[in-house]
């Protein structure tokens, strides 16, 4: 089997992340890691739990120890949406292949209307919009490829990826 420089998926919650990763890693007969699955795994507690004991500061630690442990080859890692946030992650990332799932604000909302198990979305002090906007520039500092995923399902999504790093091989 060839040996592939895993695949990292950045965006904001509700971008496909998790759902892109695992259709992605089926096709191309490689594993998967999710970070923020890998958080609740090592720390037998919910991302939910950690937000509202320990705080958010302390979740980004836990991320950061998580995205430093992931598989650097054959896998393709679905990370959280605020994996950006730390300037660590930034340079961690910067030599991987980094795609960036980019989803408008309308569709965004679209999908998370009934979700209720994402801390930063559920707090209704936050705005969400002005987060995405402050976000987006280092989303795209962070990728080599952006696919715009509005109005496309998650198959479309992963076959798009494909084609970009099969053209770059």
């Amino acid at each position: 089997m060839k040996v592939l420089k895993s695949i990292y998926l950045i965006g904001f919650m509700g971008s496909g992340k998790t759902t892109v990763a695992s259709i992605l890693a089926k096709r191309l007969g490689l594993s998967v890691q999710d970070t923020d699955q890998m958080v609740e795994d090592y720390y037998h507690l919910p991302i939910g739990k950690i937000f509202a004991d320990h705080g958010e500061e302390v979740f980004r630690n836990y991320e950061h120890q998580m995205l430093s442990i992931t598989n650097q080859q054959n896998t393709v890692i679905a990370t959280g949406g605020g994996i950006i946030e730390s300037k660590a992650n930034l340079s961690w990332l910067s030599d991987k292949e980094v795609v960036y799932l980019k989803t408008s604000w309308h569709e965004i909302v679209r999908r998370l209307k009934f979700d209720n198990n994402r801390p930063i979305w559920n707090d209704h002090s936050r705005d969400k919009k002005a987060l995405l906007a402050r976000r987006e520039s280092k989303y795209e500092q962070a990728s080599k490829y952006i696919i715009h995923t509005d109005n496309k399902h998650a198959d479309e999504i992963a076959e798009e990826m494909i084609r970009l790093i099969r053209i770059d091989d």
